[in-house]
Order: structure tokens, then C-alpha cells, then sequence
């Protein structure tokens, strides 16, 4: 087996050693249960080498008495790695700016947003004068070394394919065939696409979904079951929210053949007189025909994973929810967020 030098040494892999040496193993065993040879063990502990003073007792007048210890600090040995990596060969192009590991990582972990999405903020607000491309972020995540607490959890999000379906059946009202040309081009305001992101197997609670294609803001809204009545009461909710200005937001929605979608005529009528949208159906089994819904859907779900009980979750919580959603930066806008986009629409109105 080939052994494994100090550039194969992790953040992680340095922890592993700091524990190792606490627990008494003796050097040889530590090599051997990192894979690396004695050489990287001893380099490592040089590296990591520091000072620290230890109570040994306290004596009859109550006064402490300490020595000072010599230990392995995985840490100060990765951070004096990192920073020689600045002097030997190739230069990071971060150079010492830890601050900038630091906000990326606290953006990516706790924020949960993209590390793309995380660089692209930094550079539309002017936070660092650090400045590197996504393929050397990457690059960098992928190492291992320097953005240790970000994992491949992080990073690997799955995207769907999909094809359109053969099956041929009607929809339940409007098929999306008739839809304005105008909404497919995603090039006028107030177009959205609705669904629902349903929880715990046999809990009644879901999720109605909301997303507008230009600006891909999101609203969602908690129903306490999937009845068509209910998300008919939702929408009429959101039409005395928007007032006047209803019919010009919600020119047109579009959704699924669901059972919850049914009333069509329920949807399209409006609470004051009239016909206050217009709602076409997609084909069937045809989901990529609400694309913006089911990749923000996806979004979602890093906050309320597939199984969620949403009886257990507060309206509160689902506010957060949309705030966060609607405060990502996104690449397609430049990294400005769909909050922004979609105050410009509504002043424009």
C-alpha cells in the first residue's frame, strides 16, 4: 500500500492525530492508522506544536500552580499549511484571506445557500476584495483543505431530467396549449406556476406552493388538507392581499392535473366579480411544464425534507421558509434575489 504524505493531510485527517495522540497510541500506531508514513507523523507534529499551561495543583493557601505543556493543535498545523501554500509553489489565488473562507462556509452550512450562489453574493455586494472564479471554488471544496467544513452534501444537488409524456388525456380545464406564447417566453411579470409540497405519509397538513416565472418569487401558504375548497379559500386569501392589483399579478396559473386543482372554475372566479386569473391545466404526468415550481420545490425541501409533519410545523416557520427562498441569491439575476425582482415588478404596476 502506498503510504500517504503531509499534502494528503485533511483538517479532519490532523483531528484524527490530536485524538490519537490524547488516547496515548504510540507514533508508529498513529502512522499506521492514518496510512501515512512516520515521517508525515513526526513533520505533522512540528507543525502542529504549541504551548499550553496546565494546573498541576493547588496549594494549603489556596494559590494554583501550573506547567507549561508542549501539544499538537490540529488546527494551528492546518492553518500554518494552508498559509505555506502561499510561499511554495503555486500561490492561492485567496491568498490569507481567511475571513472570506469563513463567510463562505457560514453561507453555504448555516445559510444554506450554494457555494456559487454564495461567491456570487460576495461579488455583487463588494464584501472581500478576494476574488476567485467557481471553477477554482470548487476546486478548492473538492480539496478538502481550505473550505474543510463544507461537504459534498453541500455541493452535489441533484437535477432532474425530464421528457415529456405520450399519454394522452384531458385536462381538467384549460389545457396549456392555449396558454399565451407570452408566458413560455418568460419575458412579462405576473405568470405562476402552482403545486403543492405535501409532508408525512397519511398527515393531512401540505404546503400550496406558489412561484412566478419571471422573477421566481415564491409564496407558499399552509392548508390544513388537500380538499379543492381549500386551495380555492387560499387563493381568495391572496386576492384580498393583493387587492386591485390581483388581476394584474396573477394574470395567468398553471398547474397539474391533482384532484386538488379541480375546481377551475372556483380558482378563475374572483371574490368581488368577474374573472379575476386564468388557470391552464399541464399535460399529464408532464411536470418539467411547471419547471420553475419543481425546481424551487427542490429548495424547499432543504428546509422541510421529504417526511416532514407538517401538522408540526408553524406558520412562523413556513414564513421563514418563503423569506429564505425569496432572499437566494440567484446567478440568472446577477446574484440578486427574487425578493428584489419582484418589488420592481410590483412597483412597475
Amino acid at each position: 500500500m502506498k503510504l500517504k504524505g503531509s499534502k494528503d493531510m485533511t483538517l479532519t485527517r490532523r483531528r484524527e492525530l490530536e485524538t490519537l495522540l490524547k488516547a496515548g497510541l504510540h507514533k508508529k500506531a498513529i502512522a499506521k492508522q492514518l496510512g501515512v508514513c512516520l515521517a508525515t507523523v513526526y513533520n505533522e507534529l512540528q507543525r502542529g506544536k504549541c504551548t499550553q499551561k496546565v494546573r498541576t495543583f493547588t496549594d494549603c493557601y489556596g494559590d494554583r500552580h501550573y506547567k507549561t505543556v508542549t501539544i499538537y493543535s490540529a488546527d494551528k498545523a492546518n492553518d500554518l499549511y494552508l498559509m505555506n501554500q502561499t510561499t511554495h509553489g503555486a500561490p492561492l489565488k485567496i491568498g490569507n484571506d481567511f475571513e472570506f473562507v469563513r463567510y463562505i462556509e457560514e453561507r453555504v452550512v448555516n445559510g444554506k445557500i450554494s457555494p456559487c450562489a454564495a461567491l456570487g453574493e460576495i461579488k455583487r455586494r463588494g464584501l472581500f476584495r478576494t476574488s476567485i472564479s467557481k471553477s477554482t471554488l470548487y476546486r478548492y471544496i473538492h480539496s478538502k483543505t481550505i473550505f474543510t467544513k463544507i461537504g459534498m452534501e453541500h455541493v452535489n444537488i441533484r437535477k432532474k431530467h425530464y421528457e415529456k409524456a405520450t399519454v394522452k388525456r384531458a385536462p381538467r380545464g384549460t389545457s396549456i396549449e392555449k396558454r399565451p406564447e407570452e408566458v413560455l417566453r418568460r419575458n412579462s411579470f405576473g405568470h405562476w406556476e402552482m403545486d403543492c409540497v405535501v409532508g408525512k405519509k397519511f398527515s393531512r397538513d401540505t404546503l400550496l406552493v406558489f412561484t412566478e416565472r419571471l422573477t421566481r418569487y415564491e409564496i407558499i401558504v399552509k392548508m390544513p388538507n388537500r380538499k379543492q375548497e381549500t386551495v380555492v379559500k387560499s387563493l381568495n386569501r391572496l386576492e384580498r392581499r393583493f387587492g386591485n392589483k390581483f388581476r394584474k399579478v396573477f394574470k395567468t396559473i398553471t398547474v397539474d392535473n391533482g384532484s386538488e386543482f379541480s375546481d377551475f372554475v372556483g380558482l378563475e372566479k374572483s371574490i368581488y366579480k368577474g374573472r379575476r386569473t386564468s388557470v391552464y391545466y399541464c399535460h399529464p404526468y408532464t411536470s418539467c411544464e411547471r419547471g420553475s415550481n419543481e425546481r424551487l420545490n427542490r429548495e424547499i425541501r432543504r428546509i422541510f425534507p421529504k417526511g416532514t409533519d407538517f401538522t408540526k410545523v408553524s406558520e412562523e416557520r413556513v414564513k421563514a421558509c418563503e423569506d429564505w427562498v425569496n432572499a437566494y441569491p440567484r446567478e440568472i439575476f446577477g446574484y440578486a434575489t427574487s425578493a428584489e425582482k419582484f418589488a420592481e415588478q410590483l412597483k412597475a404596476i
